[in-house]
């Protein structure tokens, strides 16, 4: 009997103990945040990603009377970035905002990378947008036919840029190669910007790069924009075809950027800071900016943040082999 006795009292000890826990979580994260909150942009300060980040953070701050510093850290394409995050803390303070490439890319380019997907939950995704093929203004062709019999005539000579090694303008361009039989020399370069001005002045013929960075060049005239990547044609350029209509291919590539944190965030705070996140994207200064860049605001939550990284691994696995890309 007394057995029984203390074998109960030790149940119920449990069962408090797991009770305490349980409301100290729910606590923390009715009071979270209660110190700045971190976005970690893998990116170069200057560009569209890192300018929605920054207008992302100043609505997610007046929300929860926190501030919200962004950090740009750069390099192997996001890599460092990414690495940083993973190893932080999963108490919510620390924020990744990704691209698509990272999570779906990086993983068959990169034999040693400093991070897993798994490392991380999805929060959301933030934002769509195609990519743009543009080319130097003094390249003969206006549309997408006319530059591959000229990328043709010269391969592999015609060089495209773009803003690194698995970049989503580097695997959009690989894309568009392995759809359409077009033989390119990539050169990658530490960002689209540092890109698009080698563009202007000749020393690549082509890029494909995300729109929102190329829509400027192609508004001064700078460059030639000769098609978009996406399923329809741009907003933002309606004059500009798609490479599924121009070539007749099943083509779709998006580029698209998201929230992520830690492995082991709590449910409660990936929550709040999803809700936040679509509260921020409803805003009328960021529907402003989104339409600047040419950029389609998204507010999915994990779930489907999850599948499309799923999905399109399997995409990029699959071109990455056809085109015999090197891992790193």
């Amino acid at each position: 009997m007394k057995t029984l006795l203390n074998g109960g009292c030790f149940l119920i000890r449990c069962a408090g103990l797991i009770l305490a826990c349980t409301l100290a979580t729910s606590v923390h994260a009715a009071q979270w945040p209660q110190q700045p909150v971190r976005l970690v942009v893998p990116f170069a300060a200057g560009g569209a990603t890192d300018i929605i980040s920054r207008v992302l953070g100043q609505e997610l701050g007046e929300q929860w009377k926190q501030s919200v510093v962004v950090e740009n850290k750069v390099g192997a394409g996001g890599a460092v970035g990414a690495s940083q995050v993973a190893r932080s803390k999963a108490d919510g303070y620390t924020l990744l905002m990704i691209s698509g490439s990272m999570f779906t890319v990086n993983p068959y380019l990169y034999k040693k990378l400093p991070y897993a997907v798994k490392d991380f939950r999805s929060v959301s995704v933030v934002t769509t947008g195609p990519l743009l093929l543009g080319v130097n203004k003094k390249v003969p062709a206006d549309n997408l036919k006319t530059f591959l019999a000229y990328a043709k005539k010269n391969e592999p000579a015609t060089n495209f840029g773009s803003a690194g090694v698995g970049s989503q303008g580097h695997m959009a361009s690989e894309a568009i190669m392995n759809a359409t039989g077009a033989n390119m020399t990539h050169i990658p370069y530490g960002g689209e910007s540092a890109a698009l001005t080698d563009l202007v002045a000749g020393q690549i013929q082509a890029i494909t790069a995300n729109l929102s960075a190329a829509l400027p060049f192609v508004r001064s005239g700078d460059i030639k924009g000769i098609a978009v990547t996406g399923s329809e044609r741009s907003k933002s350029l309606p004059n500009v075809g798609t490479v599924k209509e121009q070539t007749g291919k099943d083509f779709d590539v998006i580029g698209w950027f998201g929230i992520a944190v830690p492995k082991g965030t709590p449910d409660d705070i990936v929550q709040r800071i999803e809700k936040g996140i679509a509260t921020a994207i409803a805003s009328d200064r960021m529907k402003k900016k989104f339409e600047e860049l040419g950029l389609e605001p998204a507010t999915t939550g994990p779930d489907y943040m999850n599948e499309r990284v799923e999905t399109e691994s399997v995409f990029w696995k699959k071109v990455i082999a056809e085109q015999k890309i090197d891992s790193m």
